[in-house]
């Protein structure tokens, strides 16, 4: 048993799959990163504070080419990574549900953790559970997995274009509402100001409200579907041969760019209006989301861009380590526990200190992976999975290029 239980051979990693998970880490970075620092910024809204001609463009800028594309990317990339370690414990004797089952409930821990002592924003809670509602499907043919993506996909987008609908024929004005739920002077008051305890209180309410149960009702709808078709990639193995499939590769780039040009910037033509929105997330998020992931498939193998593709997989194989490291040094950064920057970012110096943060996250995983195989909280999510003490560095240490 011990010897089915090994990882997978690095040299078996689909590496351009672990650089479109680091390339969705920098992504979902980019819209936390003024949501947890500012009451300010509301993805796909205009900010009360945030003016400017600039501010207006890079506005513009996060919602065309990040807001909805990248947790899209990180739902379908989550999908793929289950159907693989799914068929890696079948082949090796190993009951797969038995070994999914327990990875969702250490990840579930996990994300309790970061969920309600760090951030309410926290996504890994209800990947977790998501990923239990998954592994049934794993079981099934391919084309259960096609079939259930618009039957659990097509009821959410309703819903979200029934409530903006039901709001403007009752005379709500919905800008006004949004900028209610910021919840300005209380933010900028508990966050800015308020002690551990009272940061903790917000933090639990604030899941409450925008999370919680039913936002976990609602991922079943809005994300599951993304996980059925990352396993549904996963089944087909279009990106495990990009040299094989490049011609379908190519076709599928051309087709997912038009979709996310028409649908996330088409909509800036018209001014983007509120009704538009919802279009814009739910086709040209996924859209986008599959276009990032094809262009890096495809370019992974060319000279230049390989190597970018190789700096981004390090960050990638360790997504876990690297998503709570961001939201640790926020806290410690923005909250007044720690040293007080909350809302006092603009939006540039946002964008500034996403990329740089990055740029160091890059460094910093290139580094550990020439010592160690896995990432820390990777290495801790095996240990309380299998229920026992895993190696973690690398008996043969080889440059990492």
């Amino acid at each position: 048993m011990e010897n089915d239980l090994r990882h997978m051979p690095q040299t078996q990693r689909l590496h351009w799959i672990d650089a479109a998970r680091g390339l969705a880490i920098l992504g979902i970075f980019m819209v936390n990163a003024p949501t947890f620092g500012s009451p300010y910024f509301m993805p796909g809204y205009d900010s009360p504070v945030w003016t400017s001609q600039l501010d207006q463009f890079l506005m513009g800028m996060i919602d065309i080419f990040f807001q909805a594309s990248f947790y899209t990317l990180f739902s379908i990339l989550f999908g793929f990574g289950m159907q693989l370690i799914f068929d890696s414990r079948k082949r090796k004797g190993v009951k797969p549900g038995w070994f999914l089952s327990r990875r969702m409930l250490v990840l579930l821990g996990l994300g309790a953790i970061h969920a309600f002592l760090i951030w309410y924003g926290d996504i890994l809670f209800t990947y977790a559970i998501l990923g239990l509602v998954l592994i049934p499907f794993l079981y099934t043919p391919r084309w259960v997995l096609l079939m259930m993506i618009p039957l659990l996909l097509i009821p959410g987008i309703l819903f979200s274009m029934l409530t903006i609908l039901g709001a403007s024929l009752m005379g709500l004005d919905m800008e006004e509402l949004i900028f209610s739920m910021m919840d300005i002077p209380n933010k900028m008051a508990v966050y800015g100001n308020g002690t551990l305890a009272e940061v903790l209180q917000q933090n639990m309410s604030e899941w409450a409200a925008n999370g919680g149960i039913t936002g976990i009702i609602s991922g079943i709808f809005m994300l599951l579907p993304y996980m059925l078709f990352g396993a549904y990639l996963a089944r087909v193995k279009l990106f495990h041969d990009p040299v094989a499939n490049r011609r379908k590769l190519v076709w599928f780039t051309v087709i997912t760019g038009l979709l996310f040009l028409l649908f996330k910037a088409g909509p800036y033509l018209i001014g983007v209006p509120l009704w538009l929105t919802i279009i814009q997330d739910s086709i040209g998020g996924p859209a986008s989301a599959m276009f990032y992931l094809s262009v890096i498939t495809l370019v992974s193998h060319l000279p230049v861009f390989s190597w970018i593709a190789r700096q981004l997989s390090y960050v990638g194989r360790m997504s876990l380590s690297n998503y709570l490291f961001q939201s640790i040094l926020m806290f410690l950064l923005f909250y007044g526990v720690g040293f007080g920057l909350y809302g006092q970012l603009t939006l540039l110096g946002f964008v500034g200190f996403v990329v740089g943060v990055f740029i160091l996250q890059i460094i910093f995983s290139r580094i550990w992976f020439r010592f160690f195989t896995f990432g820390p909280v990777e290495w801790l999510w095996r240990i309380l999975t299998y229920g026992k003490i895993q190696p973690l560095r690398r008996k043969n240490i080889e440059r990492v290029s």
